[in-house]
């Protein structure tokens, strides 16, 4: 038999995710397809009744009749199935794991369980779940691709490596701060218990080893990781009260786990994105589009500026936000990305670009999203903003008979607004537009946007 490999605590250990991420991110996109019932923000005051938050480790065995005295019960994993088997009905049950077999792990829905299940999870599990009350919520992570794929307007919620994390984040985010701790062990019992029951893909073999405190536990990379980002989670909700119950590696941390932040330190906990424009607008806007040819046709005018401006970024990646019908991109030589929320195969988030033309949009957004915007210009810019606006009102009408100019401000305003969020390099008007090169707001940006950029567009 092979020796368990050893390792050493206090170093960290690669893990990686259960599937390819692209993969995960199609589940996400096909998860927000469905008809469910979002996650909303808890708008009552903090509670003071315990909550148990129950995992689904090899201590539940002998912890779980202490669930019982429990008025409220969130669970994850197999702990669902293993209380309902005994006849605890759990508030709540939490679900992230992307793979098929969480199916099995589950068992039977019951009427009495709120569902909070991430948009990671699996098809399957939504099927499974059909005609339960189910809430969607989405798991926060700080990557490029999670800012265009997860939707605008719903939480993502943060809280570490493993779905016993996430539940004890979000028992915080419903309110919870004196928090109960079972099953969340961080190991093995034996060589054959690496849960509280027997689990569809594991079977207790393929552990490692690790010492803490003079004990030896039975261990992987990924359970050691997650024990050990227990705490950090825990310092970034400063005023919950946890108590681990049973034996295991995480409740001999917690032994010794000092809070390194004071408690009435704010921390944040869940994230929702600003919704770039409204479904009315959008609509709206959507219509124009149809019904007028002459409504979104002026990009290509800009063409020889765009062009000029690749030359200074060889190679660069170039995105029309707010693209209307194309026509900047059929004045081009090469293809660009595009991006317009009110056209139909160019709605979806873009991914940043090294060069960004943002021509008659604008002043077309709804003044109260003007900054949700600019922010999201800021996201996708890389190095070179072009930003063209027209500042008198416009010629059109919406079909609610606001001009299609909403925002209809000067020079001043405009260099003021977008330099919270750019470097402004040159600015200069032609007829009724102002036109600005502007920077992404980075250390050591290399480009001379006073003189190169106006050398080269102006």
């Amino acid at each position: 038999m092979k020796e368990p490999k050893v390792l050493e605590f206090g170093k960290k250990h690669d893990t990686q995710y259960a599937i390819p991420l692209w993969l995960r991110d199609e589940q996400i996109l096909s998860a927000c397809r469905r008809p469910i019932r979002r996650l909303e923000a808890y708008e009552g005051p903090t509670r003071d009744d315990p909550i148990a938050v129950v995992g689904f480790g090899p201590s539940l065995v002998e912890t779980w009749e202490q669930i019982r005295d429990f008025k409220y019960i969130i669970t994850c994993s197999g702990s669902h199935r293993f209380l309902l088997e005994r006849g605890i009905v759990p508030n709540w049950h939490v679900e992230v794991d992307p793979r098929p077999h969480k199916v099995a792990l589950l068992g039977p829905p019951h009427a009495d369980v709120e569902y909070l299940v991430a948009s990671t999870c699996h098809p399957e599990y939504f099927d499974h779940l059909g005609g339960f009350n189910v809430v969607l919520w989405h798991i926060f992570a700080d990557e490029p691709d999670t800012y265009r794929v997860l939707p605008r307007g719903e939480w993502a919620v943060l809280g570490g490596s493993n779905v016993g994390l996430r539940a004890m984040t979000l028992a915080r985010f419903y309110g919870f701060k004196v928090q109960h701790v079972f099953g969340m062990d961080g190991c093995q019992r034996d060589d054959t218990h690496k849960h509280a029951a027997p689990h569809p893909l594991q079977d207790g073999s393929g552990y490692s080893l690790t010492e803490y405190e003079g004990v030896t536990y039975k261990t992987t990379p990924a359970m050691l990781e997650s024990a050990k980002m227990t705490f950090h989670e825990l310092d970034q909700m400063p005023d919950v009260e946890a108590t681990f119950h049973g034996e295991g590696l995480v409740q001999a941390m917690a032994r010794k786990y000092a809070r390194s932040v004071p408690s009435g330190t704010k921390r944040v906990i869940a994230v929702t994105r600003p919704v770039l424009i409204s479904k009315e607008y959008k609509d709206l806007n959507s219509a124009m589009h149809q019904s007028n040819l002459a409504y979104g046709v002026g990009g290509g005018k800009h063409a020889d500026a765009v062009l000029a401006l690749a030359k200074i970024v060889p190679g660069a990646t170039i995105l029309d936000y707010g693209c209307g019908k194309g026509y900047l991109g059929r004045a081009l030589p090469f293809p660009i990305w595009e991006y317009d929320p009110a056209v139909i195969g160019k709605d979806e988030l873009p991914r940043p670009a090294d060069i960004v033309a943002c021509i008659d949009v604008l002043e077309h957004i709804e003044p109260e999203r003007i900054l949700f915007v600019l922010d999201d210009l800021k996201r996708v810019t890389r190095q070179i903003g072009y930003f063209v606006i027209n500042t008198k009102p416009a010629h059109k009408t919406l079909p609610d008979g606001r001009n299609t100019h909403l925002i209809q401000e000067g020079r001043d305003w405009w260099t003021k607004t977008i330099a919270k969020f750019f470097d402004v390099g040159r600015t200069w008007e032609r007829h009724s537009s102002l036109i600005m090169v502007v920077g992404a707001k980075t250390r050591g940006n290399s480009l001379n946007l006073g003189s190169v950029i106006k050398s080269e567009v102006a």
